[in-house]
């Protein structure tokens, strides 16, 4: 068999991912704790438990977690990798990928871990993350390797759970916006403002958000905390079908009990067997300057994005 390794983040090719020759010196350590691995920067702090899907579990800004927890749902918590299109796999996602316990191959200044293969589509993920100062991030890369004996197409999917109340914003891209999630939705100088109100989420039908991006980013707000990830922007006709590079999703409001998906997706993308697809995602977390308003649709916090990122 033929083994065929397709790179699409290439740091030498400016697809804006950190050039790993010349950062890892700055890579901070990780540290093991009960189980989890964390990742310190300063008064932040990234947890993973490689026994629950390789998943980020926690993400702290001085011990405040940005991200839901099992209290709030006890399936749908932190941040976790899918395939995508949903459509191939419908739900519950891959408990091999999602939710069963990975492999740490290496822990050093780089966390690496590998799934057990999806009895349903043969793929087997790879994730690597770690953390880096100045700028402080988190770097998240993800591979999907194709094991099945036939060729498919793949995204990769990132999905990371908030709290409600919060703000969640980006750069529009091409095409239409569909989903429950429109009324809550706003366009302003090309970016997309979407502000979470209970009253407001539809009692039937969908609570999501469906949309092309572009820029390479998406931020959401809660409090004065700001979560801000950048990734290489995907092109309208690479979204994979029925799916966008930039998803929302809002859970049934039920007291101390709800919470909010920010999602972004990868190009779709052929794999023959043997073939692998790796993606990166760099995190920032920040407190927002006390002189930044957090009101939808204020181009200081988009200018303030940016100056993050670049």
């Amino acid at each position: 068999m033929k083994f065929i390794r397709l790179i699409f983040l290439l740091p030498c090719l400016g697809w804006g991912c950190h050039d790993r020759a010349s950062t890892d010196h700055a890579l901070v350590p990780i540290k093991e704790q009960d189980g989890r691995y964390l990742f310190q920067l300063e008064n932040q702090q990234l947890a993973v438990d490689p026994a629950i899907g390789g998943r980020i579990t926690s993400l702290t800004l001085d011990g405040e977690d940005f991200l839901t927890g099992p209290e709030v749902n006890d399936f749908n918590w932190g941040s976790t990798f899918w395939p995508s299109p949903q459509s191939v796999w419908h739900w519950p996602p891959s408990a091999e990928l999602d939710n069963k316990p990975y492999e740490v191959i290496t822990a050093g200044n780089t966390l690496k871990m590998v799934s057990q293969q999806d009895p349903q589509t043969g793929l087997v993920v790879t994730k690597e993350f770690s953390a880096a100062e100045n700028p402080a991030r988190y770097i998240l890369r993800y591979t999907l390797t194709n094991q099945a004996p036939i060729p498919q197409f793949a995204a990769p999917w990132e999905v990371t759970r908030v709290h409600t109340e919060g703000i969640t914003f980006f750069p529009r891209g091409e095409g239409d916006m569909r989903g429950g999630l429109l009324p809550l939705t706003t366009v302003a100088d090309g970016i997309a403002w979407f502000t979470y109100d209970a009253a407001g989420l539809p009692l039937k039908g969908d609570r999501q958000l469906y949309t092309d991006g572009s820029e390479g980013w998406m931020a959401h707000i809660n409090g004065r905390t700001i979560l801000i990830k950048k990734f290489p922007d995907v092109p309208l006709e690479k979204n994979a079908p029925k799916e966008g590079e930039i998803e929302l999703f809002a859970s049934d409001v039920k007291p101390g009990k709800s919470y909010v998906e920010i999602e972004h997706q990868g190009n779709y993308t052929p794999l023959s067997p043997g073939d692998t697809l790796s993606w990166e995602v760099t995190w920032y977390l920040r407190e927002l300057p006390d002189s930044l308003d957090v009101t939808s649709g204020n181009n200081l916090l988009v200018d303030y994005v940016r100056s993050v990122i670049k």
